[in-house]
């Protein structure tokens, strides 16, 4: 149903504040969360000096704090302006802000975007089966056993006919995970599922 307000169809009084609110709140969430999240990948995988490191972590933060803020201020702006050009508030005037804003601000796939489009789509895939099922077109508790069933098959496919297909990051879990074990068994520790300590290598 389209939103029903002709008076105040964005449901505030400015969309210029609150484009730049929208702005400060995306800069604020994308930076925490992302220098958050590229301390733990620094620490677990990156090598380099602490000033490189120091770097890479500003420079991640930095790309997905821009882009979260200029998003949500561009999304935001272009939602008022549809819903003065109509005069009403309109549940498609997101979809296409959305689109549009998401082309210019997402287009180029970076290392940050892609883990925010990728996050997105798998929460984007649930929100619609949990849209079918409320209305009706799917049968409850059907799509999610549906949508694993689907993720899995399609992903084991892709990951043996070229695992190439997949992120490099993915790729390389898979691989461990799945490749790694049909190696011949060398030692009963082998079996243990945690690195062992040096100490206990010696004895072992």
């Amino acid at each position: 149903m389209d939103q029903a307000s002709d008076n105040n169809p964005c449901q505030h009084t400015s969309c210029i504040i609150s484009a730049f609110r929208g702005f400060r709140n995306g800069v604020y969430f994308g930076g925490r969360l992302r220098f958050l999240h590229s301390i733990a990948m620094v620490i677990l995988f990156k090598k380099g000096s602490f000033k490189e490191l120091l770097t890479n972590i500003c420079e991640l933060t930095f790309e997905h704090a821009k882009n979260l803020g200029l998003f949500i201020f561009l999304y935001k702006a272009m939602v008022c302006f549809l819903n003065a050009l109509r005069g009403r508030g309109s549940k498609y005037h997101s979809l296409l802000a959305g689109s549009t804003v998401g082309y210019v601000v997402f287009r180029k796939k970076t290392s940050v975007n892609n883990q925010i489009i990728l996050f997105l789509l798998g929460r984007m895939l649930v929100g619609v089966g949990e849209k079918l099922k409320k209305q009706e077109i799917m049968p409850k508790m059907t799509f999610y056993p549906i949508l694993a069933s689907l993720v899995w098959g399609i992903l084991m496919f892709l990951f043996e006919d070229d695992k190439k297909n997949l992120t490099p990051s993915l790729a390389s879990t898979l691989t461990f995970i799945y490749k790694e074990s049909d190696k011949k068994l060398e030692k009963w520790t082998e079996l243990i599922p945690f690195e062992k300590p040096e100490i206990l290598k010696k004895i072992l």
